[in-house]
């Protein structure tokens, strides 16, 4: 009971450890991140990874103890077991015997002295006919466990066989997994699980996240203005300004929720860490649920741009869409046909318009901007193929108003033996500004018409 404490303690330490570390990466992306702030989110981040750590460590070695503990019950069960089915019998026998030869003995000696000769002789014929016997008798039992060893294996192999030929049988809870998913009938070394990894990066860790404490609420944004001071003489009457324009960003919080089912007898015929690895797929399930969100929020009532020059459009939202700061700030979101296209692409001087991020050492840019590619699918009614752009400073066109993000591990009744480790999920992820979205669609046929450079 002690491991699985620690492990769910551990699933909900990861769990957090992540959300914290994607919050750090935020902070470290704004401009106006405070210093401090930062530091204080970076020593969280050791602090958690450090828990994680030292959480493994005691359930490794709480594991380890509970090894040695079988092993040597086992040991010490066995040779309890043997010296009781052939000592104990056979010394019975043994001091049965020898008992009632004394009491004969001796009382032929009280009967007649003089014949204690012929009583020794006759005693010594005794006990190595005695001798010979139980010499028989202990060859006899060895044979019977022998016999009964052999019969227990064939009737375990007989079993087995007729398990595998008609298959394991479970109930089906809810779709839950069983000892068929983990295939665990016959002893097998179950080497650590190798994921899969996801092949596009996560927009979570891209948008701003707001934590938020009740269901609606409302962000107030106040707009810059172009508005001047008006001029003033001597004595005058100050002429009041326009009043400045406050925008609210409303949220309204829903519920996401997902849940991994399995046996009872799953987790006691099998070695393998299956609540680890369910709470990580949990994980999953939420990123994948954040990026639907997140584009969706990113596509929402745009209106998409038509290109027959991709590089044109993409340069006339940097240049002339987008004000100097928001462009500076903006991401170019890009589907994977969309990066294709444009990688067929070079300058003037035959350089590919796609240059690899010097600054991240993995990633690319393009025209200078940092480039993300999805896959062609995650955008709303797209089909593999389809040619779709995204240019927005993303910190500020999208948030994601976050209350709460559980995950535990909840038991049945025990009517039905199983377990289930799920996911709640408290957000909304509101497009803040429809106005810093440009949204740009094309073919895979589209081409520039001409590409003068790499820069703006």
């Amino acid at each position: 009971m002690k491991i699985e404490t620690l492990q769910e303690e551990l699933a909900k330490n990861e769990a957090e450890l992540k959300a914290k570390t994607i919050a750090s990466r935020s902070l470290l992306d704004k401009e106006d991140s405070d210093i401090g702030e930062i530091k204080r989110s970076v020593d969280e981040v050791k602090e958690l990874r450090s828990k994680s750590d030292g959480l493994r460590e005691k359930i490794e070695t709480l594991k380890s103890l509970n090894d040695e503990e079988n092993r040597a019950s086992k040991t010490d069960s066995k040779g309890d077991s043997d010296k009781e089915d052939g000592d104990n019998t056979e010394d019975d026998g043994e001091s049965t015997t020898d008992s009632t030869k004394k009491q004969t003995k001796s009382a032929k000696r009280d009967d007649d002295p003089d014949d204690n000769a012929d009583d020794d002789s006759s005693d010594d014929s005794e006990l190595e006919e005695d001798s010979k016997t139980k010499t028989k008798n202990k060859r006899g039992l060895g044979k019977v466990k022998t016999l009964n060893k052999d019969k227990g294996l064939e009737l375990h192999k007989r079993n087995l066989f007729e398990a595998l030929k008609a298959g394991e049988v479970k109930r089906d809870v809810a779709g839950g997994i069983g000892l068929s998913d983990g295939s665990v009938l016959i002893p097998q070394d179950i080497l650590n699980v190798e994921h899969e990894t996801h092949q596009f990066p996560r927009l979570g860790s891209l948008v701003r996240t707001v934590s938020v404490k009740h269901t609606t609420g409302k962000l107030p944004v106040m707009w810059d203005t172009d508005e001047k001071l008006a001029a003033h003489t001597e004595y005058g009457t100050t002429v009041p300004g326009t009043k400045p324009t406050i925008v609210p960003i409303n949220w309204d919080l829903q519920t996401y929720t997902g849940a991994y089912v399995y046996s009872q007898d799953l987790l006691s015929d099998s070695d393998y860490d299956w609540q680890s690895e369910l709470a990580q797929s949990l994980i999953t399930l939420r990123d994948n649920t954040d990026d639907d969100l997140i584009i969706k929020a990113l596509t929402d009532g745009v209106t998409a741009v038509e290109a027959t020059d991709l590089v044109a459009a993409i340069k006339t939202a940097l240049n002339m869409t987008l004000k100097p700061n928001d462009s500076a700030a903006a991401s170019i979101v890009l589907s994977q046909s969309a990066f294709n296209a444009l990688d067929q692409l070079k300058d003037t001087q035959g350089r590919p318009l796609v240059q690899p991020d010097l600054t991240k050492g993995t990633g690319s840019t393009i025209l200078g901007k940092t480039v993300v590619v999805i896959d062609d699918t995650l955008f709303p009614s797209a089909k593999a193929g389809d040619v779709n752009i995204i240019i927005a400073p993303l910190q500020k066109a999208v948030i994601n108003f976050k209350n709460n993000e559980i995950t535990g591990k909840f038991m049945d009744t025990y009517d039905v033996w199983y377990q289930q480790l799920g996911i709640y999920l408290r957000e909304d992820v509101v497009q803040a500004r429809k106005d810093l979205i440009i949204n740009i669609k094309g073919t895979t046929d589209t081409t520039s018409g001409s590409t003068t450079g790499t820069g703006k």
